[in-house]
């Protein structure tokens, strides 16, 4: 994939429809794609406090919020969506009782690239991680996942690669071809697991997938990992600042999903402490 072309952009908050319509704007603008908004409502929980009509107005309190929520994202999107001359549309969910993450990924299975928000931990919606989920595990579709209070107006000018060999790795590293290959780009960092000072292969692991992309024309530098940090997710971050990046391209969930939200792993550090977008794969 040279480009992308169909951009889907999952709104999830209001708090952050600016970032996320600025980011979906920019990348738009380089290959004149079209744009796709989608408001991701939040499911409701019942009030298990409350009974007969302190429960009808309770719920209707909070369909009245989603609704508000779903207005303001819009005019948001269009403001921005307009001033910038892209090409969009906005895709709205025919039943309100079908989930709404179920929706979403049948929208970005026709994407080129899905940009959603992370939320803040504490979240009143819902199962408010549901949505990305789904999106990440059932479309096989790229995400740019955004982080909450993002201030970028522009993405992946410095990109930092995570890569260890997986196949989540390999998806993602591809998946985010166009923008390392884009004539924007500045500088992209490869960094990969310590290369053994004993063994047999003293190549840096990265060293075949640069040459790979190399013949992309793209540009980049191949660093072996420190190893300052115990923990890997800690250590891919401390590199990120370091190289001032704007993106993090990395493959999602290399052990299964219990097991990463049980013991912990580095998607999961990643996502949850990252303040810059990150463009993962599964």
């Amino acid at each position: 994939m040279s480009c992308y072309k169909t951009i889907l952009a999952v709104f999830r908050s209001p708090d952050d429809a600016d970032c996320l319509c600025r980011l979906a704007c920019d990348i738009a603008n380089r290959w004149q794609a079209h744009l796709v908004g989608f408001y991701a409502r939040p499911g409701l929980a019942v009030h298990t406090g409350l009974r007969g009509p302190d429960l009808d107005e309770w719920l209707g309190q909070k369909r009245r919020r989603i609704e508000q929520y779903n207005s303001l994202i819009r005019t948001a999107v269009e403001q921005s969506v307009l001033s910038s001359g892209n090409n969009w549309d906005w895709r709205e969910m025919e039943d309100p009782k079908e989930p709404s993450g179920d929706t979403a990924a049948e929208f970005a299975r026709c994407a080129d690239l899905v940009i959603i928000d992370r939320l803040e931990r504490g979240s009143s919606l819902v199962d408010p991680d549901m949505t990305l989920e789904q999106l990440m595990f059932e479309t096989g579709r790229p995400l740019l996942v955004v982080p909450p209070n993002c201030k970028a107006k522009q993405v992946g000018r410095r990109i930092v690669v995570a890569w260890n060999g997986t196949r989540q790795a390999s998806r993602a590293a591809f998946d985010a071809l166009p923008l390392m290959a884009s004539h924007e780009n500045e500088a992209i960092r490869l960094v990969c697991p310590p290369t053994p000072e004993h063994g047999p292969n003293q190549i840096a692991q990265g060293a075949e997938l640069a040459e790979t992309l190399a013949r992309h024309d793209v540009k980049l530098e191949v660093k072996a990992l420190p190893g300052r940090h115990s923990d890997a997710g800690a250590e891919i971050m401390a590199e990120c600042e370091e190289f001032d990046a704007d993106l993090l391209v990395m493959g999602a969930y290399g052990h299964s999903r219990l097991r990463e939200y049980i013991f912990g792993g580095t998607t999961e550090t990643i996502l949850n402490a990252s303040t810059i977008p990150v463009l993962i794969s599964h």
